[in-house]
């Protein structure tokens, strides 16, 4: 491996972290790779519970940070004015440390 090589694997890894180094992305990451491991209530029952966050400010922290952030990352595809949200065009790239969050998630979520 060359160090130009070691530095473009070092950013993608760094990049990796970022998005999952926080519980809402993760979070929509992994319910996006098994729609049916979803947890009743959804997002919002989980995060309001444990973080005691009010439901609109939820969901202003979703719609102008996390989700833009992950459609940046081009791990999901987000479109605020029709509120659809599918798997992006790099999700595969990140899917397999989801199987590590999904063992996990007791700790995680």
């Amino acid at each position: 491996m060359t160090e130009e090589s070691d530095e473009g694997a070092n950013d993608s890894l760094n990049e990796l972290f970022e998005i999952l180094s926080h519980e809402y992305r993760r979070y929509i990451l992994w319910v996006l790779a098994d729609p049916e491991r979803r947890t009743e209530g959804g997002l919002g029952a989980i995060l309001r519970t444990e973080d005691g966050e009010e439901p609109d400010l939820l969901e202003l922290e979703l719609r102008h940070n996390h989700l833009p952030k992950l459609d940046d990352y081009d791990l999901v595809d987000w479109d605020p004015s029709t509120e659809t949200l599918t798997r992006g065009s790099r999700f595969a790239e990140v899917e397999p440390f989801l199987d590590v969050v999904d063992e996990s998630r007791d700790d995680i979520f």
